[in-house]
């Protein structure tokens, strides 16, 4: 296998069937999991999803499962070929030495097993493993009491296995984890509304306007063993499960919500989910599809870690510290009874970061003794006040009066508002604002706040709700997309990260998640607590009394103590933790109400913290400070620690801890960005051989002003030729039957388009200046809009496209324009007519700046590339009626050639005026008739028209990785000149056939197993002949059958396109691939004599008819353009097979000839008045759609004991059978009417 630096995993939501979310995650270039591990999918479930994924997937993918035994092994191992690369189990299943994997692992799956806490493994389950996920306590489902951020600082120190994270993980996050060694990271809740979800729309009015907050983790917090969900209003069983299961542990967790999981109606069941479900609604706005997703990690796993080194934010003369006036970008954070010391606030300004004083709820002789003793020890260094914003406003007021007397140089304040920090700002004194959600940082800014801190809840004390990961990623995020906009200057902005930091590879870490900004100029530092806790210094200054210390040291879990919903703290696990999870368990059994229950916890915390640092309590009658022994101590305490406490054992100077969250973790990134291997995955595609996918089709034809109306016209047969619209030009002033009649022209039929409308603004164009433009220009570049909606890269929600690559390539052939034309006749009647008469002046367009690129084909594909802000190729292409297959013939090479991503190909043709019918006239082109009769025994010319036809292309695995929709794969192009021909514009079989074998030779398969050729058609018996005959030859050339394949032609429907006429011929058969329909042919009485030979491979039918493939051979269609000039384009496409998301499959057809419409009733008497109520209803409502009642009924019907199924063609033939059936149900009839039945 070869990996990226970084393994990106892509869980699908565990329980549900569909694999979806995780095929599209492998196509992404992610490895896509189906996600089994919460126990509810038997087997038969388990091997339909993987055989799903085996079809699909089309790269390597893995499982995740709640059990593994040697059956299942052994039933995994026929997938290995299939792609399955990584099987993914708790390590409780495992046993000692997970021999029970040993034959998957022979067969190269890697086998990795997911852990919650840091338990040590013993060897010979290590040696038969090859990785482990690391999940975190913010993940959705069963979890431990570690953070993400803390786990994998235990395990990185503890094993050489490589490590996956799961919980939090973000582009930032996994390049952090990246640079310090970390293999890999899983992504699930982050997807949910990606648009490869199949759950996306249920779970949109749910997830799309999260914070991370909403979920809860219900279990054993003694025991730190939870089962996280998500907690919103209207979620019962959540309610209930938090009520049952709390005090359960992981097994008891597992019992309660296996079954009750429920995605699909998410307000019946459970949502496993954790804080990074708040990703989930804006990755799908800002990424659009998974494969931008994986982009964005992979692109951030190659450049954050280097822009840290460049960077270097967290080192001594960094911008955060000349800003603070300290030698270090490091604050110490308050702690509570902890940073009340004026001595260690010394000895940490002395080791050159910023102390900061914890005022908490000091007051009086107190707090003007601190503030005068540390503003004495600290002259000429800077210092700083922690306030608690949610404090009386009356200590608040004191606290800031006595705060100004001594000028502290900086407050930090936590739970406070923009309004408190502008104040002190004013007053003099800079402030830090603690920001618990980036949703608040838009108004922050905006209310003048600069400085901000993000502390995760892996901090020792009042604990916020979100992890480091998970805060700082949406935090970093924001400033990245708001800073700009608010027109702040990067520089005066400074943020400070806290939560876990305490050594070289956290503060790491942490740059390299900030590297963006810090690139940007924002100055970026850290805060620690916990950290200092473990310093020499601290014990020296009386901060804290050495038992304190002695617990810190000692400590080897924390634990969370929740008196009620939103206050938390979090200390070691010592014996007032236990205590304190025993009075909690001995209330909730008591069913003590919440509000009392959390008074009654609160109170008994009441002077924990002295008791824990200072060692000393109130008692006695006069409520005096007492010693307590250090048994008194350890018993009684309760130690604020943060989770760091877990990752040290040993005490070192402050100068140390500083040296090793600056120069060391500088130096830990220097020498980790050596040792990384070059990245060269980010150069351009390789070429490809063909296997190009058509992902966005737009047209403007004959009475179709979309895609969708054009493919409905083709399979009703609709014939969208007319006269010469006298809006357009009077036929009648040229007009002759005389087909040699001089200056005049012998057919007055045609294809027109309707009236498109066209916005300049969208475009950016002055509305004045598209006067001088000619309306093909305007047309296309509206047609070229339309495409990239289309193909989901424009609109309301467009995903991203790399513009850079994008390229454009049209056909465009006759000359100019109407208004080129126009411009024309004002340069040259002067010439001939000596002058120019006033009256026509006015009636011409008036010659302007814009008029010169208004009329220019080149500047139809330069003004769309303009306008839509392409970096690629642009220019248009003239091979007469081959024109737009020529431009697709190109894209197609630019493709495959890697010089492009994305093209936009196709044709545009609005020359139908006067001049153009004269020049067909004149080539005796034209059907008299004005019918396009192709491969009619009796087909006398053309009927010419106009259109505009485009699709958008890309590589297949491209397309595939993108999630992009396919219509169609275009397997093999190819193009020719007829040579030395006698003419220039007969049809040359010989020519024809080389460009058809030359696409064939490109797309690896023969012209014999092709269902559909859409023929070029020119409706003359002539030029049918010569390409039928070619077509014969060619199939003859392998085995084939008596009418095996279609034939048939566009231009019987719409006429003859000339410019566009390839690729609308190109549309009709990828849609017929896409909708797997074989198109009717129009206009054929007696077949061309080719075709009436009954051996002949090829045929034509007049009505649409499912397309039923043969045996082990794709659905395939082939279509030809040929222009004047002697060339010759065929395209040759496949049906796409790989679709596996089935919200993406659309009807056939919007119309159908008849509806099925279904009632079902408990009972006759309720069927008999529901049909009655129905009856009358349509009445009332004449411009009922019949599909939409079908559609309402259907989704509706409920089998019962009564059931009437009706089938109707109108609102008024449904009336009729209704009347009869009711008739029936009462008795009055004994015979139901045709199309009605009754069950």
């Amino acid at each position: 296998m070869v990996d990226k630096p970084y393994t990106l995993f892509i869980y699908h939501p565990a329980g549900d069937v569909d694999p979806a979310l995780a095929i599209g995650a492998a196509r992404a270039g992610a490895v896509g999991v189906f996600n089994a591990e919460d126990g509810s999918l038997d087997d038969v479930a388990i091997d339909l999803a993987l055989d799903r994924m085996a079809l699909h997937a089309g790269a390597r993918f893995g499982v995740r499962l709640v059990e593994l035994d040697a059956d299942r092994a052994a039933g995994l191992l026929p997938r290995v070929p299939q792609g399955l690369a990584w099987v993914i189990v708790d390590r409780a299943v495992l046993g000692p030495d997970a021999a029970v994997g040993a034959p998957l692992r022979q067969a190269g799956v890697r086998l990795l097993a997911e852990v919650t806490d840091a338990e040590p493994l013993d060897e010979p389950l290590v040696a038969g493993l090859d990785g482990l996920v690391l999940k975190g306590n913010e993940s959705g489902g069963l979890v431990g009491d570690d953070a993400s951020f803390i786990l994998l600082q235990k395990w990185l120190g503890r094993t050489t296995l490589p490590l996956y994270l799961r919980g939090g993980v973000t582009p930032h996050v996994a390049a952090a984890c990246a640079a310090v060694g970390m293999a890999g990271g899983v992504i699930d809740a982050q997807v949910l509304l990606m648009p490869e979800s199949p759950l996306r729309d249920v779970l949109q009015p749910v997830l799309g306007s999260l914070s991370g907050n909403e979920t809860q983790a219900v279990g054993d917090g003694e025991a730190g063993q939870y089962y996280r969900v998500l907690m919103r209003p209207g979620h019962a069983l959540a309610r209930t499960f938090a009520e049952q299961a709390d005090g359960l542990g992981h097994e008891g967790l597992r019992a309660w919500t296996r079954g009750r999981v429920n995605w699909r109606e998410p307000r019946l069941g459970l949502l496993p989910v954790g804080h990074d479900v708040c990703f989930a609604a804006a990755w799908a706005r800002q990424y659009g599809h998974l494969a931008a997703l994986v982009r964005a990690f992979d692109d951030a796993v190659a450049n954050h870690h280097r822009q840290a080194v460049q960077a270097r934010a967290i080192t001594a003369g960094a911008p955060l510290a000349e800003a603070l006036g300290t030698a270090l970008p490091v604050i110490q954070g308050p702690m509570t009874r902890v940073s009340d010391s004026a001595a260690f606030a010394q000895h940490v300004a002395e080791g050159g970061a910023l102390p900061m004083l914890a005022l908490a709820l000091l007051k009086g002789t107190a707090l003007t003794e601190l503030l005068a003793e540390t503003a004495q020890r600290l002259q000429g260094r800077r210092w700083g006040i922690g306030l608690l914003g949610f404090a009386p406003q009356a200590l608040l007021d004191e606290q800031l009066a006595e705060s100004a007397r001594h000028k502290p140089d900086f407050a930090l304040i936590a739970g406070g508002r923009p309004d408190q920090a502008v104040h002190l700002e004013r007053s003099g004194i800079p402030t830090f604002l603690h920001v618990p959600s980036a949703n608040l940082l838009p108004m922050f800014l905006a209310e003048g706040a600069r400085r901000f801190i993000f502390e995760g809840r892996e901090c020792g004390g009042h604990i916020g709700p979100l992890s480091s990961f998970v805060l700082w990623s949406t935090m970093i995020d924001r400033m990245l997309a708001d800073l700009p906009a608010s027109k702040v200057p990067a520089q005066d902005v400074q943020l400070i990260f806290a939560g876990g930091i305490h050594d070289a590879l956290s503060s790491a870490m942490v740059q390299v998640m900030a590297a963006p900004l810090a690139a940007r100029g924002v100055r970026i530092g850290i805060l620690m607590g916990s950290a200092y806790l473990f310093t020499d210094e601290i014990v020296d200054s009386g901060a804290v009394v050495s038992g304190f210390q002695r617990e810190v040291l000692a400590c080897e879990r924390t634990v969370n103590l929740e008196s009620g919903p939103g206050h938390a703290s979090r200390c070691g696990y010592t014996p007032f933790a236990r205590d304190f999870f025993a009075r909690r368990k001995a209330l909730r059994e008591q069913q003590v109400p919440a509000e009392e229950a959390r008074q009654v916890l609160d109170d008994l915390i009441l002077g924990r913290l002295r008791i824990a640092s200072k060692g000393r309590d109130r008692g006695g009658a006069d409520g005096a400070l007492r010693e307590l022994t250090d048994a008194q101590q350890h018993e009684q305490g309760m130690y604020m620690l943060g989770q760091v406490a877990m990752l040290r054992d040993h005490t070192l100077r402050v100068a140390d801890l500083h040296r090793q969250v600056t120069d060391d973790a500088a130096a830990l990134l220097a020498q980790r960005l050596l040792e990384r291997t070059p990245d060269d995955a980010n150069g351009a595609a390789a070429a490809q051989p063909a296997d190009v996918a058509i992902v966005g089709i737009g047209c403007v034809l004959p009475r179709a002003s979309s895609p969708r109306e054009f493919w409905e016209n083709i399979v009703e047969r609709v014939d969208a030729i007319t006269e010469v619209p006298r809006y357009r030009w009077d036929w009648r002033l040229y007009f002759d039957a005389d087909r040699h009649a001089r200056d005049k022209i012998y057919s007055k039929w045609g294809g027109f388009l309707d009236d498109l409308p066209f916005d300049p603004t969208r475009y950016g164009m002055p509305p004045k200046s598209i006067e001088s433009v000619d309306p093909m220009q305007l047309m296309a570049l509206e047609v070229a809009f339309r495409t990239l909606v289309d193909a989901g890269y424009a609109g309301d929600l467009p995903r991203p496209l790399n513009r850079e690559r994008a390229a454009v390539i049209l056909g465009a052939s006759g000359g100019t324009g109407d208004l080129g034309s126009q411009y024309g006749l004002r340069a040259e009647l002067p010439r001939f007519a000596g002058s120019l008469p006033e009256d026509v002046a006015r009636r011409l367009p008036e010659w302007t700046e814009d008029s010169f690129a208004g009329i220019l084909l080149n500047v139809i594909a330069g003004r769309i590339a303009n306008r839509l802000n392409f970096g690629g190729v642009n220019y248009t292409t003239d091979a007469a009626c081959g024109s737009s297959l020529a431009a697709v013939y190109q894209a197609v090479s630019e493709l495959t050639a890697g010089r492009a991503d994305f093209v936009l190909a196709g044709g545009v043709d609005t020359v139908q005026g006067p001049f153009g019918y004269l020049c067909f006239s004149k080539t005796q082109a034209l059907s008299p008739r004005g019918r396009c009769a192709t491969f009619d025994s009796e087909g006398d010319g053309i009927a010419i028209a106009e259109g505009i036809a485009m699709v958008a292309l890309k590589r297949l695995a491209d397309a595939e990785r993108d999630g992009d929709r396919i219509y169609a794969v275009i397997k093999g192009a190819g193009g020719s000149s007829d040579g030395n021909a006698k003419g220039l514009t007969a049809p040359l079989p010989a020519g024809q056939l080389r460009a058809m074998r030359r696409a064939y030779a490109q797309a690896g398969y023969g012209p014999h197993t092709v269902g559909l050729f859409e023929a070029h058609g020119t409706g003359t018996v002539a030029g049918d002949t010569a390409e039928l005959e070619s077509t014969t030859r060619l199939i003859a050339e392998h085995a084939h059958a008596p009418r095996q394949a279609v034939v048939g032609s566009v231009k019987t429907n719409i006429g003859h396109t000339k410019a566009s006429a390839g690729v609308a011929g190109m549309i009709k058969a990828a849609l017929s691939l896409h909708h797997r329909v074989l198109p009717p042919h129009l206009h054929v009485r007696t077949p061309n004599a080719i075709l009436r030979d009954e051996r002949n491979p090829l045929h034509v039918i007049a009505q649409p008819r499912p397309w039923l493939p043969e045996a082990n051979v794709p659905r395939r269609a082939s279509c030809s353009a040929f222009g004047f000039g002697g060339t010759n384009f065929h395209v040759t496409m496949q049906e796409y097979a790989g679709e596996y998301r089935p919200w993406l499959q659309v009807a056939t057809t919007d119309r159908w000839p008849a509806e099925l419409l279904l009632w079902g009733e408990a009972d006759r008497a309720a069927l008999v008045q529901r049909i009655d109520t129905t009856l009358k209803a349509l009445a009332d409502t004449p411009a009922l759609a019949l599909r939409d009642l079908a559609a309402s009924l259907a989704r509706h019907y409920r089998s019962g004991s009564e059931t009437l199924a009706v089938v109707a063609g109108s609102a008024s033939d449904l009336a009729t059978r209704l009347g009869q059936a009711l008739a029936y149900l009462r008795g009055e009839t004994a015979v139901l009417a045709p199309g009605v039945v009754h069950g």
